[in-house]
């Protein structure tokens, strides 16, 4: 999975009422963008976490973020971001991760990634048109995934990439498809694997683009002589638009392709669903081989530091069987959010979001958009 159990909308509410209380100090100091010291100031976020779901029952634990810029040029240097977080639940599960995105001196390089440590419960729908009734998994696993790429040429970035899980099946649901040992994966895998990636970079901000485009092509190798227990390859394909429309009012879109071949373990399949990929959908409810997805969203500023977001897409799957995807099956998500600038200086949005997908909505919590 990309991302950590969505959360309860009671935790929804505690998280943007503690970001306002951060940001509305009457001693905090006004930012000015345009000056290189202000730009160059290390600014971190901290808040308390309490969240309650039927899954995890209460769950606690802390979270924040570091925004800073890197090298003596701060005025032609992106901003930097860095986020952790961990957590306990009443049903001992334990999440520690860290996410980064780190630019330095004049983006010379682009070093991303994140590490992490998961306990967790998910659901398992089945796989393509195989759909069976809900099972429920528990996965215990570390997760490091590295990129660093290379600034070639003005907006082009080229580099490689590297991905390391160990998949942990501490237990399935009695009779169910999983616990029958008969899909790769089910049993645990150790997914290993380098490639090659290559970005082209045209947006005017890293974190709230209102123009531009942003362009991703990676080439992925799992194979056993790297601790990969199966050998599979990947290749995605990745591309976001931008646009301001109306004064405040931003479009963006994203077209995102993913095609997998060989032995590939459940867990790693291409899904549709989640916080940043088809909003509304149960992250990994459906997933096969290959995926296409097309999703936009309508962005605009509303009064002060509050944002708001309507959003909407489609997703398509696909299995060796098929030529790529099920054009005819499509899985469509549609919502709406709310935006809180917890940085003037970068525009660093706390999202906040409700989607729907076949009349049943999930709420988002998050930092930065969703592309």
């Amino acid at each position: 999975m990309q991302n950590i159990h969505r959360l309860s909308f009671a935790f929804l509410c505690l998280f943007a009422a503690n970001c306002i209380v951060l940001h509305a100090q009457p001693r905090q100091q006004t930012i000015k963008a345009d000056t290189a010291r202000n730009l160059k100031k290390f600014r971190v976020l901290g808040f308390p976490v309490v969240s309650y779901s039927p899954e995890t029952r209460i769950g606690f634990g802390a979270a924040g973020i570091a925004i800073f810029r890197l090298g003596n040029d701060p005025l032609h240097t992106s901003p930097s971001q860095v986020s952790m977080g961990l957590g306990y639940t009443q049903n001992k599960q334990q999440l520690y991760y860290s996410s980064f995105q780190l630019y330095t001196n004049r983006n010379m390089f682009n070093i991303y990634g994140e590490a992490g440590y998961y306990k967790y419960p998910y659901y398992y729908y089945g796989i393509g048109t195989n759909v069976v009734p809900r099972e429920l998994y528990t996965a215990t696993y570390p997760r490091l995934r590295v990129s660093v790429l290379y600034k070639w040429a003005p907006h082009y970035y080229a580099g490689l990439r590297y991905n390391y899980e160990n998949y942990r099946m501490d237990s399935t649901l009695p009779g169910g498809e999983l616990s029958k040992g008969i899909i790769a994966g089910s049993m645990g895998s150790v997914s290993s694997g380098a490639g090659v990636v290559q970005i082209l970079d045209k947006r005017d901000s890293t974190i709230y683009p209102t123009k531009g485009y942003w362009m991703e092509l990676a080439l992925f190798f799992n194979t056993r002589s790297m601790g990969s227990t199966y050998n599979y390859q990947q290749y995605s394909y990745d591309v976001t638009c931008y646009k301001r429309v109306y004064k405040k009012v931003v479009w963006a879109s994203e077209l995102f392709a993913k095609y997998l071949a060989g032995t590939v373990p459940f867990d790693q399949l291409a899904f549709l669903g989640g916080a940043r990929k088809l909003r509304g959908v149960y992250e990994g409810k459906y997933r096969d081989k290959h995926s296409l997805m097309v999703q936009t969203e309508f962005r605009t500023e509303l009064y002060k530091r509050f944002g708001a977001a309507v959003f909407g897409g489609v997703g398509f799957l696909g299995g060796d069987n098929d030529k790529y995807v099920r054009l005819g099956n499509p899985y469509w998500a549609y919502g709406a959010g709310l935006r809180f600038k917890v940085n003037k200086n970068d525009h660093l949005n706390l999202r906040l979001d409700y989607a729907l997908n076949n009349g049943k909505g999930n709420f988002y919590a998050t930092f930065g958009e969703a592309f």
